[in-house]
């Protein structure tokens, strides 16, 4: 029977045909990985020598704090955990969720990605760097030879892609090639799924949302560079010595005296000399000197440099722009001082609004890959999968929302919008309901004041007159 089903769900609805077996590459040319990883000594030098926009972001988020924060925030918020609903789709069931069909995906989603051991958790997280960092979401679903069963997600690299504009069925389409040394393939004939991020109208590779950041890191860079020079020249106390010229030619040779080249070299040495002996004094020993030599205490100190230069203006200005650039907010990226905790809640919402829309774009894959799933089990049901939300309420908070959901459906039960079934599978996440629901009680709370229609009932008193009914009195 399964067979018959295989066959019937292929041809259904005029979906595109199921390939077998992985048709792209890894995407890298290296057969070995090593566990050391070589460390960058001249950050801004390596990031100039970086022409292709995309692989200078992804070295920026390894590098630099600012960055690499960035992309921390928005990959650990963007993903909460998930749910993965699976619903039917003929007239009788009347679009009731199928539980029996999640224990199947929860092992499907915990055999793949094999390669990191995480699962789909860790899948998502992949197809999330992939959409900020280089801006598409893009995997290929491999199927066995029989069409009877998934084999894997594999996530593509979109760096790795090539789009060519050719006619295929009649119509202009971009078609997606890899470029994997020394051919080219072609993604066509795959199971390949791809949602862009922030795309232009005649554009399917998507934006590179971080590309703003990396002329505000190269001036971060170069502004720490600077700040270094000019602290390790002018920032530090540093003591003057002054040598007495005239003492000195005092008691310097007459005949060294009307020879100028041997003037100049005696003075040289005697010059080198006091260099040498204040260059070998110890931290703690004291220092003597003959009266031809005098010492002026903490000359050079940093109290010239912060009136020629205001390095906290310089690096505000920085900021701004590198936190724009990563679409980060102060919030985010401890740069809070000041910040009221209404400012900090609003930055979190503009914040969350973003992670949405990464999020819709996963969304969109994981349900591909769910009715991919589906068809070679020879399954008609709609896949639903549905990030959790961000975390930031409190307790009490988040009871009172958990009760007006449950409001909600018992006033869809009370008018018939819904069944009880359906009801308790949102609710108490159960099959269905443990019996039926008393509709009399269901009015009362919600026509006489929730809470204080049961108090009113059980303690004998008189419920207070209506508006309407105080006037006729």
């Amino acid at each position: 029977m399964n067979i018959f089903n295989n066959l019937f769900a292929r041809k259904a609805r005029d979906e595109p045909p199921i390939y077998t077996g992985r048709v792209s590459s890894v995407g890298d040319y290296r057969t070995t990985l090593s566990p050391r990883r070589s460390r960058t000594t001249n950050l801004l030098d390596e990031l100039r020598m970086i022409p292709d926009e995309a692989n200078a972001i992804d070295f920026i988020t390894k590098k630099t704090p600012d960055a690499s924060m960035g992309l921390w925030n928005f990959i650990r918020l963007a993903n909460q955990g998930h749910q993965m609903k699976f619903y039917g789709t003929s007239e009788g069931d009347g679009g009731a969720a199928i539980t029996s069909l999640e224990n199947e995906w929860r092992d499907f989603a915990v055999r793949i990605n094999s390669i990191s051991n995480q699962g789909l958790d860790g899948l998502i997280d992949i197809f999330h760097k992939n959409g900020i960092l280089f801006g598409l979401q893009m995997c290929e679903v491999e199927v066995n030879k029989n069409r009877t069963e998934v084999v894997e997600v594999h996530p593509i690299d979109p760096r790795t892609i090539t789009w060519e504009l050719e006619e295929r069925n009649g119509k202009k389409t971009w078609i997606p090639y890899q470029n994997s040394f020394p051919t080219r393939i072609d993604l066509s004939k795959a199971n390949i799924f791809a949602v862009p991020m922030d795309p232009d109208g005649n554009d399917p590779r998507g934006n590179l949302v971080m590309a703003p950041a990396l002329q505000a890191v190269d001036s971060q860079l170069q502004v720490f560079n600077d700040v270094h020079a000019v602290l390790h020249h002018q920032g530090y106390v540093r003591d003057f010595y002054q040598i007495d010229l005239e003492r000195m030619l005092s008691y310097c040779p007459q005949h060294i005296k009307n020879d100028p080249k041997k003037l100049h070299e005696w003075l040289k040495e005697q010059y080198n000399e006091v260099v040498s002996k204040l260059r070998d004094i110890h931290p703690d020993a004291d220092i003597v000197t003959f009266d031809d030599v005098s010492r002026n205490q903490g000359q050079g100190s940093g109290n010239n440099v912060t009136r020629s230069v205001d390095f906290r203006a310089i690096n505000e200005l920085t900021d701004i722009q590198t936190l724009n650039g990563m679409k980060q907010l102060g919030t985010f990226a401890n740069r809070h001082a000041g910040k009221t905790e209404t400012y900090s809640s609003v930055e979190y919402l503009i914040m969350t609004q973003g992670i949405k829309s990464l999020q819709r774009g996963s969304k969109r894959l994981m349900e591909e890959i769910a009715r991919l799933w589906l068809r070679v089990k020879g399954i008609q049901a709609v896949p639903v999968f549905t990030h959790n939300t961000i975390d930031y309420v409190s307790e009490l908070q988040r009871m009172d929302i958990k009760l007006k959901n449950q409001q909600f459906h018992a006033i869809a039960v009370l008018m018939n919008w819904e069944t009880n079934d359906q009801a308790a599978q949102d609710v108490m996440k159960a099959d269905k309901a443990v019996g039926e629901p008393n509709l009399e009680n269901i009015r009362a709370t919600f026509t006489s004041g929730g809470e204080n229609a049961g108090n009113d009932k059980h303690s004998g008193e008189k419920p207070r007159p209506s508006r309407k009914e105080e006037e006729t009195d």
